[in-house]
């Protein structure tokens, strides 16, 4: 593309414009408008949600159905023929080249765009919200399309000016669609739903950019890498729109899985880990229990082993929530036989976990404190190899475990969740703490310094994922988060999927609470635990309804549009092969682990990552909704004219949220 007065005009007024419409997209991500939450910043106070709803699911999936079917249409691909003419359209008033623009334009399948259209129409319709809530859900509809169009177009315009060959440029192009997906349902999540106030902790982190610099490294190698296979891959299959969009989201996965391969090489030329010395420093464990009379004197013998190991003085506090059961008769008949840790069982009405927490940290004296849920149990030497953290590092504040669940494996959800744990906290968590990068330390194990949970002001009250919240709030106050898979902990597995159901929900929902409450966007972004890690496995959640509209759309244009390079046939067999980047690497972790036996049941991999996708979609479904503010009510928010004549005391009532 030759640059002319013209053409430099054109690129200046499509940047601005897309700018405009990000902004648009970026200005509601603060959450400075939302006062849903009546509490305070340790205690939660939100409006009831719903509870899972099979029949509100199941009409997101028909209403859902009956959207892609009209997005696709039935005798052509009218719908999105519209968008590539728009892109075209777009590239040709600036380049003056229509049959470059046209030879781009038809490269684009715009499945993203699409997708996302479709999940924000079928929100509109399922949402149980108020009309003015609908149609608020409704217009971001156009605002993506015109986002999308506008980002497809400047990347339209680089390549032909790059020389870059047209079949090549959407690859960028679905990547930043992706993005751009990301940041649309977040505007969606936090404009939509009630959800706890942004945290009130003070910024104090210091000393990131070594760890910003380190994983950006990490995030370009790995993208490039990754990028120069899908390339080749392209090249083997043809550049089929289908085949080359199923190869870059299959491949999407692969990146985030190559960066842990990256952070691992830094992490092995930093040295070893801290290995345990002759201190051993006072420890106090907390444990809340609420009818746990199943479990709690093995997760009680497990710490007096522990104890033993570690040699040092060992003090447990548990705090029976209520309990309606013999968790408390129990509890103390096990601290009774204790031979090297002591114990005490302190009695707290049904408040709930947090609570129970908070009153077992009031007792505590001890400057390392560990806090176990009651039904796991911990390896002998976990305190033996988590306390060195603490002594090596002064600025590490809490420290997580492998958390793997109770063997023997009696279901095949033990085993998909073995699976998924080892991964998890065997590899990809340990690989993000060498640039804390981990948003959660979970409750099952959690080693924190007493001066940083009491100047923290304990656990929040009133909000799922109060483990996360923890982690997270601690990192704004300065504190690293390490986790080392020497020391282990187990933990119990919904034994039927009707209990991974309500796990799940509870999962989802705390998720979509803690990313509320620490959103890095106009609330500070300290460390890449904020502006990498969070943002991204919130979006991969958020966005997950997405990709049923995703998969029913390429099925259609492939029943509709078949090509040498593309059918139905093939469609299944890349859909396939896409989920293999996610899988193969979690089965060399579990072969690193020694869990051979684990190996034979990863074919059911599939069922439990899309179960784990519907019961994500149901904890979404059930958040309650806010309704649409008067136009007064927000008109406070803003400048008006009669800002600057009306008296200071009716100023300040008019910002003034009701």
């Amino acid at each position: 593309m030759p640059l002319t007065m013209d053409n430099i005009k054109g690129l200046t007024l499509l940047s601005i414009n897309l700018v405009v419409l990000v902004l648009v997209v970026w200005q509601p991500l603060s959450r400075r408008h939302d006062d849903s939450d009546q509490g305070t910043d340790r205690l939660v106070k939100l409006p009831p949600f719903r509870k899972p709803s099979t029949r509100r699911l199941l009409a997101f999936l028909a209403v859902g159905l009956a959207v892609s079917t009209g997005i696709i249409g039935m005798r052509d691909f009218q719908v999105l023929r519209v968008y590539q003419v728009f892109v075209s359209d777009v590239i040709g008033a600036i380049d003056r080249d229509p049959a470059a623009a046209t030879a781009y334009a038809e490269h684009i399948t715009p499945l993203v765009p699409a997708a996302v259209v479709g999940y924000l129409i079928t929100m509109a319709v399922v949402l149980p919200a108020t009309p003015g809530r609908r149609l608020v859900i409704l217009l971001h509809a156009p605002l993506f399309v015109a986002v999308s169009v506008a980002s497809d177009s400047l990347i339209g315009l680089a390549g032909t000016a790059a020389g870059v060959p047209a079949g090549l440029v959407p690859i960028a192009g679905i990547y930043l669609e992706y993005t751009l997906g990301f940041m649309m349902v977040f505007r969606l999540s936090f404009t939509t739903y009630a959800l706890p106030r942004v945290t009130s902790q003070p910024n104090l982190r210091r000393g990131d950019w070594r760890d910003t610099l380190t994983l950006l490294f990490c995030l370009v190698g790995a993208t490039g890498i990754i990028g120069t296979l899908a390339l080749v891959m392209i090249e083997a299959v043809g550049d089929h729109p289908v085949t080359v969009f199923v190869i870059i989201v299959s491949l999407r996965t692969a990146i985030s899985d190559f960066v842990y391969i990256l952070l691992g090489l830094v992490k092995w030329t930093g040295g070893r880990r801290p290995q345990p010395g002759p201190e051993r420093p006072a420890l106090d464990v907390i444990i809340p229990a609420y009818n746990e009379a199943v479990g709690i004197e093995r997760l009680l013998r497990s710490i007096d082993r522990a104890a033993a190991a570690y040699g040092g003085p060992v003090r447990v506090i548990l705090c029976d929530d209520g309990s309606t059961d013999e968790t408390s008769a129990l509890a103390e008949a096990t601290m009774h036989a204790y031979g090297h840790a002591t114990g005490e069982v302190i009695q707290g009405a049904h408040g709930g976990k947090a609570k129970a927490l908070n009153l077992a940290l009031q007792r505590c004296t001890a400057d390392y404190m560990y806090r176990l849920d009651a039904d796991c149990a911990i390896d002998s030497d976990a305190f033996v190899y988590s306390i060195p953290h603490f002594l090596a590092d002064p600025r590490v504040g809490v420290v997580g475990a492998l958390t793997v669940p109770k063997e023997p494996y009696g279901t095949w959800i033990d085993r998909m969740r073995a699976i998924e744990q080892i991964f998890n906290f065997g590899f990809s968590q340990v690989m993000l703490s060498q640039v804390d990068a981990v948003p959660c330390i979970l409750g099952s194990f959690t080693a924190f310094r007493r001066e940083a949970g009491l100047a923290l002001g304990g656990f929040v009250s009133g909000m799922f994922g109060e483990d996360a919240e923890f982690t997270c709030a601690l990192g704004r106050l300065g504190w690293r988060a390490a986790l080392d898979p020497r020391i282990v902990s187990y933990e119990d597995v919904p034994p039927t999927v009707k209990d991974l159901r309500v796990q799940r929900f509870r999962w989802g929902m705390g998720g979509l609470m803690n990313f509320g409450r620490f959103t890095p966007f106009g609330n500070g972004a300290p460390g890449p635990r904020f502006w990498y890690q969070l943002p991204k496995s919130a979006g991969t959640r958020l966005f997950s309804p997405a990709h049923f509209f995703i998969m029913i759309l390429a099925l259609q244009y492939a029943a509709i549009v078949p090509g040498a390079q593309h059918n139905i046939l093939k469609f299944f067999g890349f859909l396939l092969i896409s989920f293999l980047p996610g899988l193969v690497p979690r089965l060399i972790i579990l072969v690193y682990y020694r869990r051979l036996d684990v190996l034979p049941w990863a074919p059911l991999w599939l069922v439990f990552a899309m179960l784990k996708r519907v019961f994500l979609l149901e904890a979404i479904l059930a958040c309650g909704v806010r309704p649409v503010r008067p136009p007064l009510a927000v008109r406070g928010r803003y400048p008006t004219w009669s800002a600057f004549w009306r008296p200071a005391a009716a100023r300040a009532r008019s910002t003034t949220l009701p």
